[in-house]
């Protein structure tokens, strides 16, 4: 049975925050110190420090000590700790500690000389058979004697198949480390916009056969918010989601303090007339509202036109929302409640369908959305992936973008190491 074989020699992966945010998960009290210096030093030496720092959560239970070692020593993998009470060498420094430790599986790793100027700090350097444990899973026997539990496994080669050897402990630690620090990674932020579902609550809005527009517009509004998050990467905000009244300036303020990307307020008309027109505030058509609102009034009225609605426009108006925002914005007058033509189209929950999806897909290319999924992307497909995201094993929404690359290695490694987390958790 071919073992899985990591090398001791190699640059740190994982920064210097993101090992002490690991520790700090079992050992509040760990000194970030310590895992600066192991990311220094293992960089000066070409050691895999964030892994000898795993080393010495192994060797320390998460840097708490409580053996033969004292915490005073800053010897944090037991050098010359033989047990009985042998509590084994003592560094004047963190730096010290670490350099030795280092320099240790230097010598285990490589059979080269320490680089120029690297003074030996480490009291056993020349005691180490040079270059006979070239891989972390390599230790067991050799760092650790024997390296696996006698009482479980009859020998050395039984335990490297079962993966329960000194090395392979260390290289699962190093595992939840990483894939610890993958999801406390920062992402970069979704583009917000902001979706406003006119009137509300004790104010009804428009009415006609039928239609109470307060109640149309909510529901248009949640079809639209469902098709953008369905659809696209980005963070759907909505003024309200249930009937309440929001004051309009309070509809602004919200908006506002999201920093959305693009307001959005969806209405219906009245008073006689036919048809769709959209509005921005006057004075803002050849400015960034203007060229977003040619976008979502074009997608409209692609999907409405051909059922006979009329053209009223793109317009300016000094409505509030559209005053008191200050991110581009657009309101639609989405047909009349009081013509019987469009109230006909409004009650038809297929059109209502193909309405929300025409401005969703007017939005995205009004503020050009990353799409979730390319558009031929079959069901089985996206619900594979979905499930891939919801378990918390995918986080980063390119994948989306790009449903039949392979994954590469890097990747799969971060998601194997999320499921192991998933399971020892």
């Amino acid at each position: 049975m071919a073992i899985a074989k990591t090398p001791i020699l190699g640059q740190p992966a994982v920064s210097a925050d993101a090992m002490a945010a690991y520790v700090r998960t079992v050992n509040p009290s760990f000194n970030a110190e310590i895992a600066r210096q192991f990311r220094l030093v293992g960089s000066r030496l070409g050691i895999r420090g964030d892994i000898a720092l795993c080393q010495s959560i192994h060797e320390t239970n998460w840097f708490r000590f409580g053996g033969d070692v004292r915490p005073e020593q800053n010897n944090f993998a037991g050098i010359g700790a033989t047990g009985g009470g042998n509590a084994g060498a003592s560094f004047a420094t963190i730096a010290e500690g670490v350099t030795a430790q280092i320099q240790h599986l230097y010598a285990y790793a490589s059979t080269a000389p320490l680089p120029a100027g690297e003074r030996v700090v480490d009291p056993r350097f020349s005691l180490v058979a040079r270059g006979s444990a070239p891989n972390w899973e390599d230790l067991a026997g050799k760092w650790a004697v024997p390296g696996y539990d006698r009482t479980k496994y009859a020998s050395l080669q039984a335990a490297l198949e079962a993966g329960d050897t000194y090395g392979q402990k260390i290289m699962r630690l190093y595992g939840t480390m990483t894939a610890a620090a993958a999801a406390a990674a920062p992402q970069a932020p979704l583009p917000i916009v902001a979706l406003d579902a006119g009137h509300g609550g004790t104010d009804p809005g428009a009415q006609g056969f039928g239609i109470v527009e307060k109640d149309s517009a909510l529901d248009l509004t949640l079809r639209v918010a469902a098709l953008l998050r369905a659809g696209y990467a980005v963070d759907v905000r909505l003024t309200r989601s249930t009937d309440v009244f929001v004051p309009l300036g309070e509809r602004a303020t919200i908006a506002n303090g999201w920093k959305a990307d693009y307001f959005v307020s969806l209405h219906h008309n009245a008073a006689g007339g036919e048809g769709f027109e959209s509005y921005v505030y006057p004075g803002t058509r050849s400015g960034p509202s203007g060229v977003r609102q040619d976008a979502v009034h074009a997608a409209i009225m692609k999907a409405l036109a051909p059922l006979g609605v009329a053209d009223r426009g793109k317009k300016e108006a000094n409505f509030a929302v559209l005053r008191q925002t200050t991110m581009p914005a657009v309101l639609l007058e989405n047909l009349f409640v009081d013509n019987a033509l469009d109230a006909g189209l409004l009650k038809d929950s297929a059109v209502r369908q193909n309405l929300a999806a025409a401005i969703a897909e007017g939005v995205a290319k009004a503020m050009a959305l990353t799409p979730n999924y390319p558009a031929s992307t079959p069901d089985y497909k996206i619900q594979a992936i979905e499930w891939l995201y919801t378990q918390g094993y995918l986080t980063d929404s390119v994948w989306k973008q790009q449903p039949d690359t392979p994954l590469p290695l890097w990747a799969e490694a971060l998601i194997l190491q999320r499921m192991y987390a998933q399971l020892q958790g």
